[in-house]
């Protein structure tokens, strides 16, 4: 360790108790380390309470001496001690004889001061042949020669040898009798191998220090700050109250300064507060930057050291990040105080306002629902203080945080009205279902957090933004399906083969020859299920298109297929919606036969889907789209009448968006319907025709990962890509 590190670390080496340099230090339960003498002074029948967090500790039956040791912080005393033995303010004495000869030199290999005459010998022996002796004079005169403790390696209690083994499955070092005895089939290993693993295991956990210490930095600055405009603003109001009361008599004066009592009284209390909030920040800092230096220790450790204290640095670290991710970055308390006076001049002359209340304030003219990138979403947030009045002023900590259901965060921005009122205005990026949450001084407005659903404009859809046709060369496309990254494959009926393109839409593969392929769907394993229309079973290809296992056969019997239409892949089952057999057949992905669901429900389903852990099938000869159970109890179903009229003719495909909103391909209607969760017709889009964003006999309807939408357009010989954003 450089000598300036050794002595900015001297106020860490020091015992709480003692207050010397730490002697034998040991660390309790709670990770709080002290000297072993000082332990020994403080048990109370077998138990020892931390001086600095109170937490109770039962010492083991050994005594303090089998309590961990803190070999870091043991290393960092030798090391101030070595460095202030360099400087001169200690007594420097040769470590290799008893001679009380002066000390004339150093040597870095052995970490040893060493007299003339050891020094002498130190030279001749062959055993230190190489080692760079430095003169005493030499090394106090030049400070970038290293001086590192001797590391003192630990013993087994019971073999009375050397811990050259680590015990992964114990977390302890062990000797080498140990590893027989108690440790018989664990995973264990020469410390030498095991170290450079958990070395690295120690480094990423403690690589978030660094990042705790900057933000935390910028959290006291902003407090400081904060506390410094609470004083400010109370002078400011101070001088209100002064311009206001110099021009009345001075009668009133009493009354005044019962007002001027009260800003102090509550500039105390709030500044009370924030001081009390900035000595807990920085506690925090000062625990994280004593991670630091525990973290440096670590990377300069010994093996055995290291691996000794793996444990506790894990712990502590976990401790470290939940005060970290615990603490408030907000100020606790606001700046806010208002001094407005009285209409009549008797017998109040004005009252003080302080405290900005969330649970009073509110927010106006938030939407319950909001189009995807879309103008900005705004609403209004109106402060209010404890007792319902409103603020007429600015300057609370008001903030707004927008999060989706999978955790994103979506900018905002909060604009001051400077009248206590505030604008929050954001832009949805992402359909599905959103949380807006608003505070004000750190804490949840009331009624906060609100939920908005995020739609698309399915309404305004009438161009798309791509056609895939291969120049008009393609057959009669049916199914379509994405895996997670985006790759996405096509069945062409007529030409009796699948496409798979990537993300871009350029053509990977092309998967010949089929027997009629319907339905496609992406397996967990990035494998492609396919069904035949009229081969009457269902293959399963690699990526590249090799055929890996295929099942069914044309009969009524379970575990048989006629005509397979859609195909879904969920939770390792494979779901076939049989037009023929009237029903959903479930395989598990090896082919092996589950179960049939819809058995006397079904007319003719041509597509199935799972959702929300329900299953969701478009039947074309109910003309409507039927929901079971994951395990096929029915539930119910939408689009078949609705004010006495037929929504759905001939449903052939359906998918979900993020958003909860049901696609359903009309085959009869040459259109792409939309459903709410509830089963509710919102609206469509698509006619009857061959232009862009007309369909002739649409057969499928799927949703990217990327929040496109693909038909399709069998008439039409083509499939159309619509952006929704």
């Amino acid at each position: 360790m450089a000598a300036k590190e050794v002595k900015k670390a001297t106020t860490n080496l020091t015992c709480p108790i003692c207050y010397q340099l730490f002697k034998n230090p040991k660390y309790l339960p709670c990770y709080h380390s002290y000297c072993e003498e000082c332990l020994e002074k403080m048990m109370v029948q077998s138990k020892i309470t931390c001086p600095e967090c109170r937490q109770e500790a039962v010492v083991p039956a050994g005594g303090v001496k089998e309590l961990a040791n803190n070999f870091f912080v043991n290393r960092m005393v030798d090391e101030l001690v070595l460095q202030r033995k360099v400087e001169g303010e200690e007594e420097v004495k040769c470590d290799e004889c008893d001679e009380d000869e002066p000390v004339v030199s150093y040597c870095p290999e052995c970490n040893m001061f060493l007299c003339h005459i050891c020094n002498d010998m130190h030279k001749r022996s062959k055993r230190f042949r190489g080692h760079g002796v430095v003169p005493l004079t030499e090394l106090r005169s030049n400070k970038d020669v290293p001086l590192q403790a001797k590391a003192v390696a630990p013993m087994c209690k019971e073999h009375d040898i050397e811990l050259l083994f680590y015990c992964e499955t114990c977390e302890q070092l062990v000797c080498m009798y140990c590893t027989v005895k108690d440790h018989n089939g664990h995973n264990h290993d020469t410390v030498k191998k095991m170290a450079g693993k958990h070395r690295q295991e120690l480094k990423e956990i403690t690589a978030p220090v660094e990042e705790m210490i900057t933000s935390l930095s910028e959290v006291h600055d902003n407090i400081d700050k904060m506390r410094v405009k609470i004083r400010q603003q109370g002078e400011e109001v101070n001088n209100k109250i002064d311009q206001h009361y110099d021009e009345l008599v001075r009668k009133l004066m009493q009354q005044k300064e019962q007002l001027k009592q009260q800003v102090h009284d509550t500039v105390s209390q709030k500044e009370k507060a924030v001081t009390t909030q900035l000595e807990e920040v920085e506690y925090v800092q000062a625990e994280i930057l004593s991670m630091k230096e525990l973290k440096n220790a670590v990377e300069k450790s010994s093996d055995q050291e290291a691996l000794s204290a793996k444990k506790q640095v894990i712990d502590h670290m976990q401790q470290l990040t939940d005060k970290y991710q615990k603490l408030s970055t907000l100020p606790v308390q606001s700046t806010v105080m208002q001094y407005v006076p009285g209409k009549d001049l008797f017998p109040h002359f004005g009252q003080l306002f302080t405290h900005i209340d969330p649970a009073t304030s509110e927010v106006v003219n938030i939407p319950n629902e909001v189009i995807v990138g879309s103008p900005k979403v705004e609403f209004t947030i109106i402060t209010k203080y404890s007792t319902g009045h409103p603020c007429s002023i600015g300057g609370s900590q008001v903030s707004v945080q927008v999060q989706s259901s999978t955790g994103e965060v979506t900018a905002t921005q909060v604009r001051d009205n400077n009248d206590g009122s505030y604008t929050a205005s954001f832009v949805a990026q992402r359909i599905g279902g959103v949380k807006v949450s608003v505070f004000v001084n750190g804490q949840h407005i009331k009624g906060s957090p609100y939920n908005i659903v995020v739609v698309y404009n399915y309404a305004a859809m009438n161009k798309p933004s791509k056609i895939v046709n291969f120049g008009g060369s393609m057959g009669e496309p049916w199914g379509i399906a994405f895996d997670k990254n985006g790759t996405w494959a096509v069945s062409d009926h007529s030409s009796n083969c699948v496409y798979i393109f990537d993300g871009h839409n350029q053509l990977i593969t092309k998967v010949s020859p089929l027997n009629y392929p319907a339905g496609v769907a992406f397996g967990n394993d990035n494998s492609l299920f396919v069904s035949e229309w009229c081969g009457h079973r269902v293959k399963k290809f690699s990526i590249n298109g090799k055929c890996l296992l295929q099942f069914g056969s044309q009969e009524s019997a379970e575990g048989q297929l006629r005509y397979p239409c859609g195909i879904t892949v969920h939770n390792n089952r494979v779901y076939v919606a049989e037009d023929s057999n009237r029903c959903i057949s479930v395989f598990q992905t090896n082919g092996q036969f589950c179960q049939r669901i819809g058995e006397g429900k079904l007319c003719l389903p041509r597509d199935v889907i799972v959702y929300d852990n329900q299953l969701f099938i478009a039947d074309k000869g109910h003309c409507c789209v039927y929901i079971f159970t994951i395990d096929g109890t029915y539930i119910s179903k939408f689009g078949a009448q609705e004010n006495g009229q037929d929504l759905l003719s001939e449903p052939w495909s359906i998918d979900a968006d993020p958003a909860c909103f049901f696609l359903v391909a009309e085959y009869a209607n040459h259109r792409i319907s939309v459903f709410d969760k509830a089963g509710k017709f919102l609206c469509c889009f698509g006619s009857e025709g061959s232009a862009d964003g007309q369909f002739k006999h649409p057969n499928y309807v799927a949703v990217s990962p990327n929040g496109k939408v693909y038909v399709s357009d069998g008439g039409n010989k083509r499939i159309q890509i619509f952006s929704v954003v």
